[in-house]
């Protein structure tokens, strides 16, 4: 089982808060920047033109395939669980027709994500003991 987590998204300066499921992916890297992919409902919830963003090119799947993304805009991230508030994180959003919501390898890191077992869906933040487990939340496909 993936590890998916509970997060909530609004714009960058926005007070407006969408929140959904993510799963989170340390396959996906696209340079030392933190990016989040949308499914096309909550780029447009979040108020992105998809007509006007622009194809970031040399972007290949794991196989070398060439994967159309597209640049959205800076969004705001944080993981939402409901014993303690978390911190902001500012990543860049990107589309690529996909129907999850998909961290990449350094928002993961920025959010201080430790994943301590993937089969089953287990993580906890980096600031927690090894013994405060959490589990994935469901998944939300778009």
């Amino acid at each position: 089982m993936p590890l998916w987590l509970k997060v909530a998204l609004r714009r960058v300066g926005a007070s407006r808060e969408v929140e959904a499921s993510a799963k989170v992916n340390t396959g996906f890297t696209i340079g030392p920047r933190p990016f989040i992919r949308l499914p096309r409902r909550l780029v447009e919830e979040l108020g992105f033109d998809l007509s006007r963003a622009e194809l970031m090119p040399g972007i290949s799947d794991a196989g070398g395939r060439a994967l159309p993304v597209y640049w959205l805009g800076p969004v705001e991230v944080r993981v939402v669980v409901p014993d303690r508030s978390t911190n902001w994180v500012r990543a860049i959003a990107v589309f690529t027709g996909a129907p999850s919501i998909l961290l990449n390898d350094v928002l993961t890191a920025r959010l201080k994500i430790a994943i301590e077992d993937p089969e089953v869906g287990l993580w906890r933040f980096r600031d927690e003991p090894l013994s405060k487990l959490r589990e994935s939340v469901k998944p939300e496909l778009y």
